[in-house]
Formats: structure tokens, C-alpha cells, sequence
């Protein structure tokens, strides 16, 4: 018989249902609110775990009434019914309830509709709301037929006009309305878009008399801010405060620009978005460019994902699906969009029957240890690079081909493979990185504004007049050296996981996918993983477990949508 658990806060820490961090938060503040209602301090606990697991609130009617299985222990845990897990809540003194009394300070905020919040989080969703309701606001500014005539109407001549329609009402939008959201996929033409809606902006204010408007382009990490034209990471335009948490502008001391361009929105999480948006002069322009069906963010909200939810708001919203750069015909668009759409026959017969040369697939069901299999990519893969001679035709090359992981620890994770390739590089003959120039890919995981250098920027490890260099490549295309010695904290990253490569593109891809299933294996990762690569993906991994995969969706718990939504409903 399954033994029954209470729901108290030391079973979920013995069980190891809850961290360490979760465990003493949740003690901590009972301590300072002389708390010791079981369910209480348990809630307090769960919803640390639920922003550490990308959710930015604990939603207490979807877990109301569920059980917990432990199948090592043969026993279960069941949560409270929604009235009685509400009422207990909220007659707790560490838990504020709508209407939020703002004499009282709480940890942690039970709102109307059953979701409970960290207050720190609460806050940011309020915020971020409130900015997007009133960027939303405004009415589309008229159309001036003449100019589209003559500047619109020309960047679309000649096209097809299926194809491109999509990528005109993106560019008509932009100009009609301060606020436009552009959800697509790689080589649906965002970048493209960009380019003429920053010319026709120019070419409006010239033809209205008015100075040039002041245009910035930022992304989330320094590697998608450098496809960008002139472009800058967030953090280095809001400008962090040193010794301090915070940036340099805020709400109060906003950006001075008119536009702002944000590429890779998809991967900015909602403290970060909120941020962003309050810096921006809310008469500004802005423009947030991503992938809908992409991984969320690592921290807490998927921001983007809830504005493409919202109902209604079409206005400001463009959803690019055609792909310039495949047209309908590689084996790449077709996978992804298989995975996309839990298509699990054509998926299957894609991976199965090597119906395209850019899809290669090597199951490993039954056939002993992972390392075997991927030997024979590492050592081709990386030879554009490793063979190199010098740091600039290393740099060129160090795109051309890499690993993809779903996690970090593990056979198939990151330090294991990483450990991996470098035993392979060092015991073959030809790309001995012992003796030779080349010494190993390297991924900074840390901001270091003195040094220029930014999370997710990657280089190559090398040797220079018995000197151990790093050298990578900056916003400009400029080559940069630091002694490896001073670089900030770095990984090794000959393979890196599928969230830390969003934001990059690399020729061919090869992608680790574990024996057994975690949370973090979902549709929106293998996707992810294969949309990463230009002319070839290599999936080595069992096909059951893809296929269980993509039948799961990781849907981060928010209610930014429905906040939205509801804002747009009193307009009407």
C-alpha cells in the first residue's frame, strides 16, 4: 500500500522535493514572522522552487487536489483542496492579498485568481503590465500614402507577395504603432526587417523635416548582440551600478532614444524585460524581435511567449512563418517544424528513413556507451579548427561546428563531453592541442564590463610566446586577447547546453539528447537544439525518448497574458 506523506516543509527537504536555498528560505521566514503552519511554511518553500524552476508564481488551483508520487519510497504526497490551501494562506502574516495594503510588507503576495508570488516578482509583473498596457495605449499614427508609395512599395517589388506579406505588415506596423512584437523562426527574415524598418525611419523623419531618430539595437548576450548592427548587450546600455543591484537607467532616468530594437527578446527573462522597458521613454518606439517556439528564459517569465498569448492584440503583433533562407525544402525546416507541431510520424520518418542530407541520426538504443558513437563528429567536426595556425583563422573557423547538450551533469552532459572531446583533440596525431597553437574553445558565463567581455561570448584558448592567451571577438569584429589567467568565470565549450547556445547559429550541430527523460527535455529544447543549425543537425540519442520529448511542453506559470488581456477588454 502507497504510504501518505504530510506536506510539511521537513518531508519536502528530506525528500530532496525542495533545495537547500527553498528549505531556508522558507525558515527564515518563519522565524521572523513566528510562522508554524505546516502548509504555510511548505508553500513557502514550494514557491521558491517554482521561480527556480522558471515560473514566476506557485498556481495553487492547479496543484489543488493533485498528489505527489515518490516511486523510490512507495508513498505519495497530497495537496490540500483549493478553498482550504487559500484560506490557510491567507490568514497568514508573511502572505499580502489583493487589494495589496501597502503599509504591510510581505514575502509573498496570494492574489485573486490563486497564484502565489514572491513579492519581489509580484512587483515585477505589476510593473511590467502596467508598461505594456500604456505602450499599447496609443492609436496608430496615419499612414502617409505618398511615402509608402515611394519607399515602402519598392523594398517589396518584385517578390512574391505571399512570401513577403508577413514581413510587410511587420514593417507597416512598426511604423503605425510604438509598440510591435515579431515572433519567427531563423531565416524568416527578422534581421531583414530590422534593416528597413531603421531606413525608413530615417527616410520618414528626413521627408517630415524632423531630426534622424536615435536607434539602439540590444540583445540579452554579447553573441546575439553582435548579428545586430551597431548592436549592444541590455546590460551595457542600462548600465549596472557597481557594488550595487540595479542599473544606472531606470524609470526615472530613461534612455535617450527613440527606438530600440531587441533581438532575441524570447531568452530575456521578466526582471530583466521589466527593466528594459521602464528605461525606455515611454513615447519611444520599441521593437521586440524573437521566437516564440523557442526555450524560455533561464530565470523566472517567459515575457515574450505571454505577449504572443494575448488575445486581441493583433495590432502589435506579427508572426513571420515563411523561411527565406530553406523555402520549404531542407530537412531542418521540416524537423523543426515536425517538433514544433508534435508531428511525431513525419518527425519519426524524417530522423528513421534519411530522406534529407542536412538531418543525419544516430540511435543509440542498445548500443552501449555514447562516447563510441560521437568520437568520429568530434574529431571531424573540429578540425576547421583545431588544424588552424593562428587566432584569426581559428575565429573564423569556430562557428563552423558544435555540441549541443540538454543538461550539464551527466554521461550525456555538458562536463562530461566537454572532458570527452578534449581527451579525443589531445590523442589524435593530427590535432594535438598539446603541442600545437590551438588549446580549447572556452564560453565566458559572467559579465565583466571592465574587460569587455559578456555571458555567452565564446573564444579560443591558445598559446602565444609561451604565453596562455584567450582571444575572442567583439561587437565590432575587432579581435580582443586577454591572459587566460584574468578571464572571468568561463566553461569549457567544445559542447555547451541547448540554452546556452540560443542566441548563436552554427553550421552543423550535433545534438546529445540523454537516455532518460528530465523536465528540462521538452519539445521547445529539441527544437531549440536543431533550429541552432544552418546546413546540418546531427541528433544522436534514442528515438523513444525524442519521441516522449516532444509530447511535452514546458509552459512557464505566469499571468502576464491574462493581466494583458483584461487591460484590453476595459478599453473596448
Amino acid at each position: 500500500m502507497t504510504q501518505q506523506l504530510k506536506l510539511d516543509l521537513s518531508t519536502l527537504n528530506d525528500l530532496q522535493l525542495v533545495s537547500h536555498l527553498d528549505y531556508y528560505f522558507a525558515k527564515t521566514m518563519a522565524d521572523l514572522f513566528c510562522e508554524t503552519t505546516p502548509l504555510v511554511l511548505a508553500s513557502c518553500a514550494l514557491v521558491s522552487k517554482a521561480l527556480a524552476d522558471g515560473h514566476i508564481c506557485l498556481d495553487l488551483e492547479k496543484k489543488a487536489g493533485t498528489s505527489l508520487n515518490i516511486v523510490e519510497q512507495d508513498a505519495c504526497i497530497s495537496f490540500p483542496d483549493f478553498e482550504e490551501w487559500e484560506s490557510t494562506l491567507a490568514g497568514a502574516a508573511m502572505v499580502g492579498c489583493e487589494p495589496m495594503d501597502s503599509a504591510k510588507a510581505s514575502p509573498l503576495v496570494l492574489d485573486v485568481t490563486g497564484k502565489l508570488y514572491l513579492s519581489r516578482y509580484y512587483d515585477f509583473q505589476k510593473r511590467l503590465v502596467d508598461n505594456l498596457s500604456s505602450r499599447m495605449a496609443g492609436l496608430p499614427a496615419p499612414m502617409d500614402d505618398k511615402f509608402v508609395h515611394k519607399h515602402l512599395d519598392p523594398l517589396f517589388s518584385g517578390q512574391n507577395l505571399e512570401q513577403v506579406e508577413k514581413q510587410r505588415q511587420a514593417v507597416q506596423k512598426v511604423l503605425a504603432y510604438n509598440f510591435v512584437v515579431i515572433s519567427g523562426g531563423p531565416g524568416t527574415g527578422k534581421t531583414h526587417i530590422t534593416t528597413m524598418i531603421t531606413t525608413l525611419l530615417g527616410l520618414h523623419a528626413l521627408s517630415c523635416k524632423k531630426r534622424l531618430p536615435k536607434i539602439i539595437s540590444v540583445a540579452p548576450t554579447g553573441k546575439a548582440a553582435a548579428r545586430l548592427m551597431d548592436g549592444r548587450t541590455i546590460h551595457s546600455v542600462l548600465k549596472p551600478l557597481k557594488g550595487l543591484n540595479g542599473f544606472f537607467h531606470t524609470k526615472k532616468n530613461p534612455l535617450n532614444v527613440d527606438v530600440v530594437i531587441v533581438d532575441e527578446a524570447s531568452m530575456i527573462d521578466i526582471a530583466l524585460m521589466t527593466r528594459l522597458l521602464e528605461a525606455i521613454p515611454p513615447e519611444a518606439k520599441v521593437i521586440l524581435l524573437g521566437d516564440k517556439n523557442q526555450l524560455s528564459p533561464v530565470q523566472a517569465g517567459a515575457v515574450f511567449n505571454d505577449i504572443c498569448r494575448v488575445k486581441g492584440l493583433g495590432s502589435h503583433l506579427v508572426f513571420l512563418e515563411y523561411n527565406f533562407r530553406s523555402r520549404g525544402k531542407t530537412g531542418i525546416e521540416n524537423l523543426a517544424r515536425a517538433i514544433n507541431r508534435n508531428d511525431l510520424t513525419t518527425m519519426e520518418n524524417i530522423l528513421s528513413h534519411a530522406q534529407y542530407p542536412d538531418i543525419g541520426f544516430e540511435e543509440t538504443a542498445n548500443q552501449g556507451n555514447i562516447e563510441q558513437i560521437i568520437e568520429k563528429y568530434i574529431v571531424r567536426g573540429y578540425s576547421s579548427v583545431t588544424e588552424q595556425t593562428d587566432l584569426l583563422s581559428g575565429l573564423d573557423k569556430l562557428d563552423n561546428f558544435r555540441i549541443l547538450c540538454a543538461h550539464n551533469k551527466g554521461a550525456a552532459g555538458t562536463l562530461q563531453i566537454n572532458h570527452f572531446c578534449e581527451k579525443i583533440l589531445r590523442s589524435q596525431s593530427n590535432f594535438d592541442i598539446r603541442k600545437r597553437f590551438f588549446k580549447k574553445i572556452v564560453m565566458i558565463s559572467s559579465n565583466d564590463y571592465h574587460r569587455g567581455l559578456f555571458n555567452g561570448d565564446t573564444g579560443i584558448v591558445h598559446e602565444e610566446n609561451r604565453v596562455i592567451k584567450a582571444g575572442f571577438r567583439d561587437f565590432a569584429g575587432n579581435i580582443r586577447q586577454y591572459r587566460y589567467l584574468d578571464l572571468p568565470a568561463h566553461d569549457t565549450a567544445f559542447a555547451v547546453t541547448i540554452h546556452k547556445s540560443q542566441g548563436s547559429e552554427f553550421d552543423c550541430v550535433l545534438i546529445i539528447i540523454p537516455e532518460k527523460l528530465s523536465p528540462i527535455v521538452t519539445r521547445q529544447l529539441l527544437y531549440t537544439g536543431v533550429t541552432r543549425a544552418r546546413k546540418k543537425v546531427i541528433i544522436v540519442g534514442s528515438l523513444d525518448v525524442i519521441k516522449e520529448a516532444v509530447n511535452i511542453s514546458f509552459d512557464h506559470t505566469s499571468n502576464v497574458a491574462v493581466l494583458l488581456e483584461q487591460r484590453l477588454c476595459r478599453r473596448k
